[in-house]
């Protein structure tokens, strides 16, 4: 048996979930002040509820609920690719703030703890981006769970066609790794820091 195969094995069947679990408990705990302000915020800005649950696609191609601070309101339908601008004119400045700086995408670290999610794997799709979803069932990218950040999102993030991410997803998913992991860390906080394309788009359309 190839030693690098079997270690991959390993990381992949018994280490990943409790790193995974660990971390994520442990960022709860870390940011639930904030978690605490944006609730408030929210709470006190919008008659919808704080938080909002969405259908996504899984591991798999099963379906899940995943969690995010709500940034529109709740009627707002759901539209994917180019449509997405149409609903730009809801997002008032503080769901902007949520978005620009991913904070609205906290809520996500319960999805991990649940074990629908892990840290680093494909974004979740709704199952309305359909040719995504069957790109990523035959390039084998659904056999790994969705990720709060990817390698597709640390090469390109929302300029990438969807060839291109299920490329990326396919690629993760037959290399993974404890340290492929650390560096799509390691990638993401400065895309984070610098709002990488979320503020480019916000300031040409608000």
């Amino acid at each position: 048996m190839n030693i690098t195969a079997s270690g991959h094995s390993v990381y992949r069947n018994y280490i990943k979930r409790p790193i995974d679990l660990f971390s994520a408990l442990l960022l709860l705990i870390l940011l639930s002040p904030i978690f605490l302000i944006v609730f408030v915020v929210l709470r006190l800005t919008t008659k919808d509820s704080a938080f909002y649950q969405q259908e996504r696609v899984g591991q798999y191609g099963k379906t899940f609920q995943i969690y995010k601070f709500r940034t529109l309101p709740k009627n707002t339908p759901i539209l994917v690719g180019k449509q997405r601008v149409k609903i730009r004119n809801r997002v008032s400045k503080f769901a902007r703030f949520l978005r620009s700086t991913s904070i609205d995408e906290l809520p996500q670290l319960i999805n991990v703890v649940k074990g629908d999610m892990s840290l680093i794997g494909p974004r979740p799709v709704v199952p309305q981006e359909a040719e995504l979803t069957d790109l990523r069932e035959a390039s084998g990218a659904l056999s790994v769970k969705p990720g709060l950040t990817g390698l597709a999102q640390v090469n390109g993030r929302k300029h990438l066609g969807n060839m291109q991410k299920a490329d990326f997803d396919a690629k993760y998913a037959e290399r993974l790794t404890f340290l492929g992991d650390v560096a799509i860390i390691l990638r993401t906080l400065p895309i984070i820091i610098e709002r990488d394309g979320v503020r480019k788009f916000f300031k040409k359309r608000y």
